[in-house]
């Protein structure tokens, strides 16, 4: 049997529906939180406990008491008389990077504009075995039949410019763990020695004439078929962001770091809906999309469509 690997967790939350939630919790050890304690959102005045598992403080110190006990994971789940406290709540785990959960439906209609953008079932998994399955070998057969496409692509990227044929870069991946995610290089070498960390713009003169044709066809994305098959990433999901550009995004976009819930895709809905980023706008309305596939991520209706629309935009060169 699989050992159970436990997570930090708090619970944020003072009332009969948060004891229920710990009950559950510790009564079911393959959910694989460890609860260090809880959070009264109107504060506390004396040291308070329940089934010796104290509170920990208020909301004003949940900054603080995250970093102090290690927490990976915030379970949110307030009384009707605590959700008054659910924007300062959000609003602080989102400006520290804070993964967390909205365990319980029971607020009103105004707050649906903050409810509907986050996962608020504890008990759902994240990623289920059957995708992982699919991923797995789908990457497999792929690497194994493209792999004369590789040797072309890596000869033409040798002829027209000097430098490596694949190009790394770090990424953030599920729950904010930090990867390399490969591709081929489709830019001069060293193209932001100078520059630092910019982004990509239409009609980028770094961009290599070869290069430009591989990200119209996606061709330059095919190396991160590596990374699914070492399970950093999905088939479908949200495009890995740089570090740098997303620690600037977690302050301008509300919920930017809920995307980080679910492994990162090679495709994703933001990718066949949205178009190019050239605005901070442009990237909200991608973040908007990758909420929503995360909250259907168990339809294959979804995913079998982002697939076939992708299908299209490799053949008709739509990327850039």
């Amino acid at each position: 049997m699989a050992k159970v690997e436990f997570l930090n967790a708090l619970i944020v939350g003072w009332n009969v529906e948060a004891a229920g939630l710990f009950d559950r919790i510790i009564s079911t050890p393959a959910l694989g939180y460890n609860i260090r304690g809880f959070i009264k959102p109107s504060g506390v005045s004396e040291k308070v406990h329940y089934k010796n598992v104290p509170v920990l403080g208020g909301v004003e110190d949940l900054a603080k008491v995250v970093e102090s006990y290690n927490i990976k994971e915030v379970l949110i789940v307030l009384s009707p008389q605590e959700k008054q406290y659910l924007p300062e709540i959000i609003n602080t785990c989102t400006k520290n990077s804070i993964v967390y959960r909205i365990v319980a439906d029971t607020y009103d209609a105004g707050y649906d504009h903050v409810i509907r953008h986050i996962i608020r079932d504890v008990w759902r998994p994240g990623e289920f075995g059957i995708r992982r399955i699919f991923d797995f070998l789908g990457a497999l057969f792929l690497l194994v039949m493209l792999f004369p496409l590789f040797i072309i692509v890596a000869a033409a990227i040798k002829l027209e410019s000097d430098g490596p044929v694949f190009y790394s870069q770090q990424r953030y991946g599920k729950d904010g763990s930090v990867f390399a995610v490969h591709k081929f290089r489709s830019m001069v070498q060293d193209a932001e020695t100078k520059s630092g960390p910019v982004w990509a713009v239409k009609q980028d003169p770094r961009i290599t004439k070869f290069g430009l044709f591989m990200r119209k066809t996606r061709i330059d994305e095919l190396p991160q078929l590596m990374n699914v098959l070492k399970g950093d990433m999905s088939f479908i999901g949200p495009r890995p962001e740089r570090p740098f550009f997303a620690d600037s995004f977690k302050k301008q976009i509300p919920f930017y770091m809920n995307r980080l819930q679910t492994k990162p895709g090679i495709t994703g809905l933001a990718q066949v809906t949205v178009g190019y980023d050239e605005t901070i706008e442009d990237v909200k309305e991608k973040v908007a999309r990758d909420i929503e596939y995360i909250e259907h991520l168990k339809s294959w209706k979804m995913n079998l469509k982002i697939l076939w629309k992708t299908f299209f935009v490799v053949i008709f060169g739509e990327g850039q």
